[in-house]
């Protein structure tokens, strides 16, 4: 109530309708404007959000009002998952993302001081081998891991972790970014882990491969190959932030291993 009351406040009139409640983070409805609140784990949402509709107004949600752990958004439309064609709006949306991406490496410093999670490459090796003590299957594969964390040297910066159809929204012929609170610190590429694996299961590998060509022809040079061995070190950090907000038995812990293993195992 005393979040809906600071909604309120915030010149927020309409009917209000709970439209998500997870773990970490509750989504309200009321009117034409989104309230969220955000659980401790996914605090830093509320600053980093405030830090992207300043920098990058044209490609995040507008943004009404932020204090302490709650965001006031406009609408941002509809979700591209809903459209029939959403090629198209890939197309638009992937190199803004990734503009914002370039933009926001000179501020990766105050957005790990915010508490956005750190998963830089050069962190991880660490984690897995804590991670190998409870897990005997990621032992045989720490070698090859530490090497590819080791080959990624591209600036960190703002990686979503959650890019998928139901994050990207469209109106009036604008493409925007919703729900950065699975945002961490990382290696650009990895944010196309999610957004692949998304895109193929729900419209097919050839869309996906589209998909990939729109964010890779955003950066400089033949950078395929940098893509290809950043998808197991993502995958093996996705699995760090299902722990996170989840524990350890949390569904999302398992799937994400099993794909690493999967794709460690060919790389």
């Amino acid at each position: 109530m005393e979040a809906l009351d600071w909604a309120r406040a915030h010149d927020a009139p309409g009917d209000v309708e709970v439209v998500s409640e997870q773990p970490w983070a509750r989504v309200t409805r009321i009117g034409d404007v989104w309230l969220k609140e955000c659980a401790p784990v996914q605090a830093y949402e509320v600053p980093l959000t405030a830090s992207l509709a300043a920098r990058w107004p044209d490609r995040v949600p507008t943004l009404l009002a932020a204090e302490g752990s709650w965001l006031l958004l406009a609408d941002a439309g509809s979700p591209i998952a809903a459209f029939g064609d959403m090629v198209d709006a890939w197309e638009a949306l992937l190199p803004l993302y990734a503009e914002l991406q370039q933009g926001e490496a000179a501020h990766a410093g105050e957005h790990l001081a915010a508490g956005v999670p750190d998963l830089r490459p050069e962190t991880l090796p660490a984690r897995y081998e804590v991670c190998a003590e409870r897990e005997p299957r990621l032992a045989p594969f720490a070698e090859r891991f530490g090497e590819l964390c080791m080959s990624l040297s591209r600036a960190p910066t703002v990686q979503h972790d959650d890019l998928s159809g139901p994050n990207a929204y469209a109106r009036d012929g604008n493409v925007t970014v919703l729900d950065w609170g699975d945002t961490c610190i990382a290696h650009p590429f990895a944010t196309m882990y999610v957004a692949l694996r998304w895109t193929a299961h729900f419209h097919g590998d050839d869309t996906a491969a589209r998909i990939r060509r729109a964010y890779l022809d955003a950066w400089d040079g033949d950078v395929g190959d940098e893509l290809d061995r950043v998808l197991a070190v993502a995958a093996f950090a996705r699995v760090l932030q299902w722990q996170r907000v989840g524990g350890d038995d949390h569904l999302g812990v398992h799937r994400n291993l099993e794909m690493f293993l999967s794709l460690i195992a060919s790389s």
